[in-house]
């Protein structure tokens, strides 16, 4: 009987433990760093052990867009009120807030607490502005932004550590984006998304790996002699159109030349039709001084303006070393012999895919080239709407499967728009 009594009390003392707070603190901490931060700070009811580990968190989120701007600034104060240790990450998401005042406040907390990962998201049209204070945050390795205006300090030292910047949708006030990048010496990624307010952009940027560009400007300079991979959308062209081509103003180099000639390192690059437009707005050379040998993936949006259909032949005579092509193909057949006598992207070319092509003659015709010249081609990838239809036909499919092909290897499939990724400039821009 004693010995049934003395189990029941073990019993009973194993189920009043308090499981949560003997959990370990790296569980916890785990646990809390996946929850937002008005959840996390509900946790503190469990147990002191969770009260504290909340208030130390290096990681606070505020994603609470619909928020009212009062509420949020209360939340937000009352957590760097209490917390405890450094904060490595600070995001806030915010659709309702404006008060810069508040935004101060918490930047000159965070810059004191070793922040390494900002992101501010506001909403582009409660005219926002994101204070000078950003600056003091010299530990900063990733900054993002986006819906606001940035106030430059009058002095600006640089961000000596950030390596990811992206700002979207922002107005620069006493900084340009020339001054900016150059003040970050070890920046590897920048993406910049309808922010440029000047004629001219300037990218100098000596570590630069990844460059995502999505932009108006009427001249492009980028000297980035390490980029790899580079996204680059012109959109709606400033009123006075591209800066005309001049050896003074260009120091006798085309525009061509002055953007993407120098990129010497360039492994990935995806370009659009207005971005084309503008390297074909001055003198195109047959050849290139700095051969993209490295360039093993290229993206060409190709309508039928002739600077566009120029631009591109040019880069393609430049590309001994591609393996995938990406093309949105034009109506007309640009794909001449005369004109393709001197390409070199064919000889190690593996992987082909059209997207959004307008006539089925032009494709035959690309087809055709692509298939009968390429002798390491592996896949032809044909993307449209509705391919089965009868528009095309039976007709289609068997005049492309009798077309002749030098590489053995080479299939042709086809496939859906939905199911590939093919951005625009209009994307980029809706995702603000």
């Amino acid at each position: 009987m004693a010995g049934r009594q003395r189990q029941k009390r073990r019993a009973d003392i194993e189920l009043n433990k308090d499981y949560l707070s003997s959990l370990p603190s790296e569980i916890i901490e785990d646990i809390l760093v996946k929850l937002p931060i008005k959840e996390a700070v509900r946790t503190s009811v469990l147990s002191s052990k969770w009260k504290s580990s909340w208030a130390s968190m290096p990681n606070l989120v505020f994603a609470e867009k619909c928020l009212p701007e009062s509420e949020l600034i209360e939340s937000v104060d009352k957590v760097l009120r209490v917390h405890q240790g450094p904060v490595l990450k600070f995001e806030l998401d915010s659709d309702q807030l404006a008060n810069r005042k508040a935004i101060n406040r918490w930047l000159l907390v965070l810059s004191k607490n070793g922040l390494k990962d900002l992101r501010l998201m506001f909403y582009i049209y409660n005219g926002c502005t994101v204070p000078s204070s950003l600056f003091s945050c010299h530990e900063l390795q990733h900054l993002e932004i986006s819906g606001c205006t940035i106030n430059g300090p009058r002095c600006f030292q640089g961000l000596k550590l950030l390596r990811k910047l992206t700002l979207r949708a922002c107005y620069l006030v006493r900084i340009t984006i020339e001054k900016f990048v150059s003040g970050c010496p070890f920046l590897e990624s920048l993406t910049l998304i309808g922010v440029n307010k000047y004629d001219s952009l300037i990218i100098r940027s000596p570590n630069l790996k990844q460059l995502i560009l999505v932009e108006r400007f009427s001249d492009l300079l980028l000297e980035t002699p390490n980029l790899t991979s580079a996204t680059i959308f012109g959109y709606g062209l400033l009123p006075h159109g591209f800066k005309d081509f001049s050896p003074a103003n260009d120091g006798c180099k085309s525009n061509i030349l002055r953007a993407i000639g120098a990129l010497s390192s360039i492994e990935e690059l995806d370009i659009d039709s207005e971005f084309c437009e503008y390297l074909g707005s001055g003198p195109i050379p047959e050849k290139l001084p700095e051969t993209f040998h490295h360039l093993k993936k290229i993206s060409i949006r190709i309508d039928g303006r002739s600077k566009v259909v120029d631009t591109a032949l040019c880069i393609l005579r430049n590309v001994p070393n591609l393996k995938t092509l990406r093309l949105m193909l034009p109506c007309q057949n640009i794909w001449e012999e005369q004109r393709i006598a001197t390409f070199s992207f064919l000889e190690q070319l593996e992987v082909v895919e059209i997207l959004d092509f307008k006539d089925v003659g032009s494709l035959l015709a690309f087809a055709k080239f692509i298939l009968g010249t390429a002798p390491k081609l592996e896949k032809l990838i044909i993307y449209g709407e509705d391919l089965y239809e009868l528009e095309y036909g039976v007709g289609f499919q068997m005049k492309l499967a009798s077309l002749p092909r030098l590489s053995s290897k080479a299939v042709i499939l086809f496939g859906e728009v939905a199911d590939i990724e093919f951005p625009s400039a209009f994307s980029y821009l809706w995702n603000i």
